[in-house]
């Protein structure tokens, strides 16, 4: 079944692409073509309607890719938390640089790796992910992380409902040393 979708959709990329050449060739004098394109135009008259039904398609799918592409891009930038009636935009960059700073108070950065996912529709979902080196050592301090994250984004955020939670992730002692391997060890 997957093969038969594939040699479909194939199919139609493919007449699509010899119809939007045979639509230029009118448009542009292109030697051999155009002249291979007047003759069968000039035999079956309905090929004229298939150009144009394929002009039909080609501009609905431009409109269509362009929506969704206008309207990904506007989506992840800013995180819409609705609370009743209203909507609220939030930048998402605004929602991380809250938490690398709390973090960055608890923690110094380059001890562990962070890393920040933010969801949300009536309230700011934040995950937040840490590598440590031993999770049993470091379960207190992940408590003082997400009180310290939650309390800085209810004072930041005021009105809207935040929940935060913090992930321990155990690496490898080597991973998780001071120094990573894309910076330089020289002192």
């Amino acid at each position: 079944m997957k093969r038969l979708l594939k040699l479909i959709f194939m199919l139609v990329i493919a007449l699509l692409f010899i119809g939007t050449l045979g639509v230029l060739s009118q448009l542009i004098d292109i030697p051999w073509l155009t002249d291979q394109v007047d003759s069968l135009l000039y035999s079956y008259p309905g090929g004229r309607s298939l150009f144009e039904g394929i002009l039909l398609i080609l501009g609905g799918l431009l409109l269509l890719s362009l929506i969704i592409v206008l309207s990904v891009s506007g989506r992840r930038k800013h995180l819409v938390v609705k609370s009743g009636k209203d909507r609220i935009d939030i930048p998402k960059s605004t929602v991380i640089q809250i938490v690398e700073d709390t973090y960055s108070t608890i923690i110094h950065p380059d001890k562990t790796k962070l890393t920040v996912k933010i969801k949300g529709k009536q309230k700011v979902a934040v995950n937040v992910r840490v590598d440590v080196r031993s999770k049993e050592r470091s379960r207190p301090l992940a408590e003082e992380i997400k009180e310290q994250l939650q309390q800085s984004l209810s004072v930041a955020l005021e009105s809207i409902d935040s929940r935060v939670t913090v992930q321990l992730r155990e690496k490898d002692p080597i991973e998780t040393g001071a120094f990573s391997k894309k910076q330089s060890r020289v002192i």
